[in-house]
């Protein structure tokens, strides 16, 4: 039988405590973004990695992130420490999370002097040095958010907080990079194309990044001693335990389901993230400060989202409130590039188009919202229905799959962009300044492929949402039989 803590408090959690939480998805907003905006950019770009090559670098990587989620989330469920089952890890990921992040942003000279071998193992080495890291941070952390409270509606006031926090590294991330780093030189018109300023751009969100996993870990630490507790065992974890307790999960209804889902919308969001530098910089030819406009509006229109998502599960409950924002933002994402195929899009370049795209992005943010704070909040709600069927909290290996859906998002996207341009056979090396050095038929094919093309692929996803069956009546009751149990 799982310990309970003596004081799981339901609607009382300090303020301080909930956005201490809160602040260390910054690091994961911070990766996510660099990651998904910017590393097959760089990669292929500007250092002229073969799209194909950098995409199946970014996706190889995955398969680490498949073994070692479901292993960090299984290791931090058995844990025991003083600091508890989750901090040890979040404490140890700091570092090394900021150090793989800057080298990835900052190849050795052997690496980039033409050998695409050497930089293509370079990139796929720290790619995954960084994703490992974060798996050590980010699945304890997302785990520690399901035991802070057990109340439904808090639940998702948590994860609320924790995605505007998460949207703040974005706001990090896009503000210093086209703000800052990428200003336009006589040699780089666009400054994104701009090699040397990518490395003291890592090195200033790799400093933020481990900064804000402290602060997370030592804001919550005072909640330790009122947290899920493991059984008395040993800390030890065998392969075949991972194993067995990664089939066991998908054994739940509820679970697969929206695990599956989430996997093939999040994949299709990660295809648009992923190719919207080159529709940005050379489709839509907008300068950078046109380009920073619109890149914030996604990120702000999420903290809008975040800020009415509990409004909205409360009048429309989870499910629902997820598929109206996964399906709006399928229907927007693919909306700038209709427009533009039936001619009524203002002139590409010009603040008009800049301030049609804002609108969008804006809307589109604060709907695909919806999506992320459900899953997160849900997988909470599913980790009581997975205790009331097998007798033991599991929030880490649960937890592991948000992670690593997450990871999707990045890498499957990243393949798919990257197999995206080389199918379209999409031009690069230092020739390729502006729009103007690329042809009209390739171009509009960016355009149709990152755009409707991805949002379609979106679909299936939406179909296994519609499985998931847990609902607030549901989980209420779930809760009193474990309440009864545990007395």
């Amino acid at each position: 039988m799982t310990d309970q803590g003596a004081d799981t408090q339901r609607t009382t959690l300090p303020q301080w405590v909930r956005w201490s939480f809160g602040v260390g998805q910054m690091a994961e907003g911070i990766k996510n973004s660099s990651f998904s905006a910017f590393l097959l950019f760089y990669y292929n770009q500007v250092l002229g990695l073969p799209a194909e090559s950098a995409g199946l670098a970014i996706a190889i990587s995955l398969i680490f992130d498949a073994v070692t989620d479901p292993i960090v989330g299984t290791i931090s469920d058995r844990w025991r420490s003083p600091l508890g089952r989750r901090h040890p890890f979040m404490y140890a990921s700091a570092v090394p999370l900021a150090v793989s992040f800057y080298f990835l942003f900052a190849p050795a000279s052997f690496a980039t002097n033409g050998d695409n071998t050497a930089l293509f193992a370079w990139m796929l080495t720290f790619t995954i040095l960084t994703r490992g890291a974060m798996t050590l941070y980010h699945v304890p952390h997302l785990a520690l958010g399901a035991e802070l409270s057990e109340d439904y509606d808090e639940r998702t006031s948590l994860v609320a907080i924790r995605q505007i926090l998460s949207v703040s590294g974005y706001l990090i991330v896009y503000s210093l990079g086209f703000g800052l780093f990428f200003a336009p030189t006589p040699e780089f018109q666009n400054g994104q194309l701009n090699g040397a300023a990518y490395p003291p751009f890592a090195l200033i969100l790799a400093f933020i990044s481990c900064v804000t996993i402290l602060i997370s870990g030592w804001g919550t630490r005072s909640r330790i001693p009122y947290l899920q507790k493991p059984p008395e065992q040993v800390n030890k974890v065998h392969l075949i335990d991972v194993l067995i307790e990664a089939v066991s999960t998908l054994k739940n209804h509820s679970f697969r389901w929206l695990m599956l889902g989430y996997i093939i919308i999040i994949t299709a969001y990660g295809l648009g993230t992923a190719s919207q530098l080159y529709m940005f910089t050379f489709f839509w030819e907008l300068s950078r400060f046109q380009i920073l406009t619109v890149m914030l509006m996604g990120p702000v229109g999420s903290v809008f989202g975040y800020m009415l998502a509990t409004r909205l599960f409360a009048r429309l409950d989870k499910r629902n409130a997820m598929l109206v924002g996964g399906i709006g933002w399928m229907l927007l994402h693919a909306l700038p590039v209709i427009l533009y195929l039936i001619g009524i899009t203002p002139e590409k370049g010009s603040w008009a188009v800049t301030s049609t795209l804002s609108t969008i992005y804006l809307i589109l943010g604060a709907a695909f919202a919806q999506l992320v704070v459900g899953v997160s909040t849900s997988m909470a709600d599913i980790a009581d229905e997975y205790e009331l069927e097998v007798g033991r909290r599991q929030e880490g290996v649960l937890f592991a799959a948000v992670s690593f859906a997450g990871k999707c998002m990045g890498a499957f996207g990243s393949l798919l962009a990257g197999l995206m341009l080389a199918l379209i056979s999409w031009p690069t090396g230092e020739a390729i300044k502006t729009s103007a050095d690329i042809s009209a038929e390739t171009i509009l094919s960016l355009g149709i492929v990152s755009g409707p093309a991805a949002a379609l692929l979106a679909i299936p996803g939406f179909f296994c949402l519609m499985r998931y069956n847990l609902n607030r009546a549901k989980v209420a009751e779930i809760q009193h039989q474990l309440r009864k149990r545990r007395a």
